[in-house]
């Protein structure tokens, strides 16, 4: 159960899990669209992650709560930019850095997440161990009739020259395995799913403000 009703089940998304050459580990989601919903939001969304808002489910009466405990409340603990990179027009940047802190399938979460691209169709960030390159999250999304197709895609590999591989073994085997990876699927098309009921209101009310 989410803020705003019955969340969106394992079976409304297509998934994917696989082990792919190098040792590594891949999971891929494409959701159902997310109705009502526009690039703009998204783009808005992911730069704002961090914000609070009074938004209760119908007004902006309601008590103060950080909006990524909106996108689900009860894995989502606390997300902050560490090092927050803005263009001159006042887009975030690649090389920023944000804080993430959550927990899903019983498993806690605390990542450091260098975002590697940030744009109209993609926002992605990278997951490092030691300056390494362990993994990448995906979010790809592209604008249709009725809301926006999205994607998510987290692949778990070390792709460093002579100790990649033994990276990628320890981070497979002991940071980011199968069981806790599968988990992290049912988190994600939960937490992606509420995205249509909250992120453009929150949007059209940050806009009049």
């Amino acid at each position: 159960m989410g803020f705003f009703g019955l969340m969106r089940s394992f079976d409304s998304a297509e998934s994917s899990f696989e082990k792919i050459p190098g040792g590594g580990l891949k999971a891929t989601i494409h959701h159902a669209l997310l109705n009502n919903v526009k690039i703009k939001h998204l783009v808005w969304w992911f730069e704002n992650i961090d914000g609070v808002t009074t938004y209760n489910g119908q007004d902006f009466n309601g008590l103060e709560v950080d909006v990524y405990r909106l996108w689900h409340p009860y894995d989502h603990i606390k997300v902050a930019w560490k090092k927050k990179l803005l263009s001159p027009q006042g887009r975030v940047l690649p090389g920023s850095v944000m804080r993430i802190k959550e927990t899903f399938g019983g498993y806690l979460i605390e990542e450091n997440a260098l975002i590697s691209r940030f744009d109209d169709e993609e926002y992605n960030f990278d997951f490092k161990k030691f300056g390494l390159k362990v993994g990448e999250l995906i979010h790809a999304y592209k604008e249709v009739e009725g809301g926006v197709k999205f994607k998510t895609e987290m692949t778990i590999r070390c792709e460093t020259p002579i100790i990649g591989g033994l990276i990628t073994w320890v981070a497979t085997k002991f940071v980011m395995h199968e069981k806790k990876i599968k988990a992290w699927i049912q988190h994600n098309i939960e937490e992606s799913g509420e995205s249509e009921h909250f992120i453009p209101k929150l949007y059209d009310h940050a806009q009049s403000q």
